[in-house]
């Protein structure tokens, strides 16, 4: 057998979940980066012109979010609006619900916000296994 396949199988249990959402974390984070930078030119190109302006972001953040790393996070604004309508903060509340947006960018979206909290969830299990056998194994 594969070395690796037998170390787990050897493992304890919570040493095997352990290992196994640190692993499925790291994945999901490469997952979760891939599928943002496909889902920011296909954002931008169609919501900058209707909500990346002065009236939202200061001048600031109007330069900030336009390169490379920084405009992912302009993309997390833009899906969350898409897929969060009624959590929108008091600076962004007169954004209106319809954005224009084709339906599946709409489904791209949520799909990927709900990748994002499996994500957040595998992060919980990896802190809480790995805080409890640390502190108390």
């Amino acid at each position: 057998m594969v070395p690796l396949v037998e170390a787990i199988l050897e493992m304890e249990p919570l040493g095997t979940i352990f290992f196994g959402s640190t692993l499925l974390l790291l994945l999901m984070v490469i997952i979760l980066l891939i599928y943002l930078s496909i889902l920011t030119p296909l954002l931008s190109r169609r919501l900058d012109e209707r909500i990346f302006t002065q009236r939202w972001f200061s001048v600031f953040e109007l330069g900030f979010y336009t390169s490379w790393p920084f405009s992912l996070m302009k993309t997390l604004y833009y899906v969350g609006f898409i897929s969060f309508p009624w959590l929108r903060r008091k600076r962004f509340k007169d954004i209106p619900v319809d954005l224009g947006i084709p339906k599946y960018l709409a489904i791209a979206s949520r799909f990927y916000m709900a990748l994002h909290l499996f994500a957040l969830l595998l992060g919980i299990i990896f802190f809480t296994v790995g805080g409890y056998v640390y502190f108390f194994e």
